[in-house]
């Protein structure tokens, strides 16, 4: 659409003033000056008074102005023109669809990936699930040999235990029996052999010389005391019914 120049409203009006003096002059008179008829004519045809304002408000409504539009170098351009064609617009496009195909091409790398990571993990659990299995069964196995040892060993203390018992009763009756059997009234000083037959010495445990000793051979007879039995540490005497063994002197108590 084409926009005017809008101009001031003293020049409107002499310019519609000399539009008007242009047209009532004559064609042959152009080079005469305008004289009082004229003038008369121009007075008579032009309104008397101030020109009206509301016709130039109603041209700047319409957007008629100086500052609006600049002739000599504003281009019009037609309504039935078509707009110039955006060529970012394609660019824009092709890039779109640049990124959506890499896009595309990470998402299903990154489905690869996590397909082989959950595999790795689910491999690891398994392998790990096999360890724990394998751990398990060693600490029952050796959990059953722990118990099976506790048991070998709280039987080896009961028979510890029992052995112990027995060695204090035996050894409270030995100690008991020792007690309880008499006491022999001489000592024993060796033994002797002659012509094949074993002899033992016998002294009174008031003797005080070689003449006290006396000789006994098993059958022999010594204040009430009879000979049994020789052997290389004690010999044994019967006496009230009862079997007494008495070591040599210069060796320690028989068992």
């Amino acid at each position: 659409m084409m926009r005017f120049p809008s101009f001031p409203a003293g020049a409107t009006v002499l310019l519609v003033a000399s539009l008007i003096a242009g047209c009532g002059g004559s064609d042959d008179n152009n080079d005469a000056s305008p004289d009082a008829g004229d003038s008369a004519s121009v007075d008579g045809a032009l309104p008397v008074g101030s020109a009206p304002s509301t016709d130039l408000d109603g041209v700047e409504k319409i957007g008629i102005g100086m500052g609006d539009m600049d002739p000599t170098t504003t281009a019009v351009i037609s309504d039935d023109e078509g707009a110039p064609v955006d060529t970012s617009t394609a660019a824009v496009s092709s890039r779109l669809s640049a990124l959506e195909e890499q896009q595309g091409d990470l998402f299903e790398e990154f489905q690869y990936k996590t397909q082989d990571l959950n595999d790795a993990m689910a491999a690891h659990i398994a392998e790990v699930a096999a360890s724990l299995a394998a751990l398990t069964a060693r600490m029952e196995k050796a959990e059953a040999g722990i118990n099976k040892a506790n048991e070998r060993l709280d039987a080896l203390e009961k028979k510890i235990t029992t052995v112990a018992a027995q060695k204090a009763r035996v050894a409270s009756a030995r100690a008991a029996a020792r007690r309880d059997q008499p006491t022999a009234p001489f000592l024993l000083t060796g033994v002797e052999s002659r012509g094949g037959i074993d002899y033992i010495g016998v002294t009174p445990r008031s003797a005080t010389g070689l003449a006290d000793i006396r000789f006994m051979v098993i059958g022999d007879q010594y204040q009430g005391w009879t000979l049994s039995g020789i052997s290389e540490r004690f010999a044994t005497f019967r006496v009230r019914r009862e079997t007494v063994t008495v070591p040599f002197s210069s060796s320690d108590p028989a068992p």
